[in-house]
Order: structure tokens, then sequence, then C-alpha cells
């Protein structure tokens, strides 16, 4: 399967957001911004290093094929990642193997199923049933968002 990233875009990765909150009391003790995760656009070496990152903790094989220059100057990269086949996973046999294979849940308010790899300093996000397939007993994991978290989001995140 081959992808090709639209520019300015290059994937996405989570992030520590600030997010307006409601005051309808005009409370003072309340903040006008709360701090959460959102998943925002990846820059160029975040998006090839989510993959470096899928190859090392999946076994994956994703490779960049090609890099892209338009002729407004702008780029693109083209990568290639096997197609998986299988049935989508449920939520309970995805957080099954990523336990089992060594990774940390962390709870999260907002929604979000996070796994945390210490080993490899890899957070995992998006890890649902639409990027993760079940065959012959195993999870496929594919298109889940992997980054490095930087400081802000291991602060959050409690993750040392």
């Amino acid at each position: 399967m081959i992808k090709i990233t639209v520019p300015p875009k290059f994937g996405l990765i989570p992030a520590v957001i600030s997010v307006p909150q409601v005051n309808l009391r005009d409370d003072p003790a309340i903040p006008p911004f709360r701090k959460d995760i959102g998943i925002v656009h990846a820059a160029p070496l975040e998006y090839l290093e989510r993959w470096l990152a899928a190859n090392a903790v999946f076994e994956d094989d994703v490779r960049l094929t090609s890099v892209i220059e338009w002729s407004d100057g702008k780029i693109s990269f083209a990568i290639s990642q096997p197609q998986y086949h299988g049935e989508p996973a449920t939520d309970r046999e995805i957080e099954h193997f990523f336990t089992e294979a060594g990774w940390t849940r962390i709870p999260d308010d907002s929604g979000h199923l996070l796994f945390f790899n210490y080993a490899f300093n890899v957070l995992a996000i998006d890890a649902l049933p639409r990027n993760c397939y079940i065959k012959d007993g195993n999870l496929l994991p594919f298109d889940v968002i992997l980054c490095h978290p930087d400081e802000s989001l291991q602060d959050f995140l409690k993750l040392y």
C-alpha cells in the first residue's frame, strides 16, 4: 500500500493543547482555559519518526519510498506499508495485546485510549478497531499514532 502526504500536512501527533472552558456563572475560580490532549498536524520529522517507531515496536515494514517536491516548492513523502487483512479488533483485544506486549495503559480524562512503552519511550494513541486487525490470533496494528512524547506531554500524562 502506498500513502502520500498532502502539503503542508504530515499526519497527526498528540500534543498538550489549551481548551477554552465554559464559565456560565462567571466564577473567578474557573480558569479561562484547561490543558488537554489534542491531535495536531505533525511536522515532517515527527511523521518519519512515527513510522520508524512502528517498524521498531510493531515490527512493521513501512518504508519511505520517495520525497516529492511540488512546483510550488512544498514537499510530500510517499511511504509504502504492507496491506493488512483481518477483522477489526475489539477494544478489549487491543488493550490485552498492548498490555501483554509490555505497554502501560495511561489514564486520560479526555477519552483517548493511550499506551506507553517505557522500553522504547513511545506513546501510542488512536489504537482503535479501525487501526488494529486480528488475524490468526494476532493483533496487527497499523496507522496507530506513535510518538516520542515531549516534556509537556510527559508531564501532562505523568509518565515519569
